[in-house]
């Protein structure tokens, strides 16, 4: 059974980032081992709407924030075999705002890797996944940051999963049976991501949606059928995640 507040789930990447915010409040005391220069309610986003929020981790990895109409869960999506090192928690040690923060770590992959999503909407009892209308944003922003476990990583993919992509639509099951279109199976489980460069140092950054993109690209993303938050890196990776926010 996991530990209180640590739940293995999904992920992916992709996104243009804005600069870091200087640090406006007292500075939070770490350990060795974590990111640097987490700074407490830095004022531009102390007063952020409330609704934009998706997850700031202060209730653990169970599921999202429930502001919006959104009560879906994080996920994690994993390769097979899995990886030696696979884990997705809540944390205290090393939080950029308020007392926790999300952790993912990765040892090297053998092929596609492990992804943790952050889903908007609670699945159908079926298991079929909920589109969420996100017209009114323009893209995510959050805090992110390598760990001191980190080796040789410079960028990780963010974006987000739409019913279009998502392997449990009511679409991409079929893809095995010759049931669902050529173009349609193309899109299955490939997401829109952007590369965003990490560093050792606790640094917002914004993701705009139109900087999100499938490789190669099938389908034009759909924000009125948004299904989750992804991070998915291909290789060996530490990174710290916080205050996961839609943007106008």
């Amino acid at each position: 059974m996991a530990p209180p507040r640590a739940y293995l789930s999904f992920l992916i990447v992709a996104a243009v980032f804005g600069g870091a915010c200087s640090p406006s409040i007292e500075p939070i005391t770490v350990n060795r081992e974590c990111p640097n220069l987490p700074f407490r309610g830095p004022a531009a986003l102390a007063n952020a709407d409330t609704d934009s929020l998706i997850a700031d981790f202060e209730n653990g990895i169970s599921e999202v924030a429930r502001f919006g109409h959104r009560d879906g869960p994080w996920i994690l999506g994993n390769e097979f075999p899995t990886p030696t090192l696979l884990i997705t928690q809540a944390m205290t040690d090393c939080a950029a705002d308020g007392r926790w923060a999300g952790h993912f770590v990765l040892s090297e992959p053998a092929s596609w890797g492990a992804n943790w999503t952050a889903v908007f909407r609670a699945t159908t009892s079926a298991g079929t996944a909920v589109p969420y209308d996100a017209r009114a944003y323009g893209g995510i922003s959050f805090w992110g940051a390598f760990g001191a476990a980190n080796v040789g990583s410079d960028h990780v993919a963010f974006g987000v999963t739409t019913w279009d992509t998502v392997w449990n639509n009511t679409l991409c099951p079929l893809c095995s049976t010759g049931a669902s279109s050529s173009a349609q199976c193309a899109s299955c489980n490939n997401h829109y991501l952007f590369n965003v460069p990490l560093t050792r140092e606790w640094k917002h950054y914004i993701v705009r949606f139109e900087d999100m993109a499938q490789t190669p690209a099938y389908t034009p993303m759909r924000r009125d059928q948004l299904v989750g938050f992804i991070i998915w890196p291909r290789q060996q990776v530490d990174l710290w995640i916080d205050d996961i926010h839609f943007e106008p």
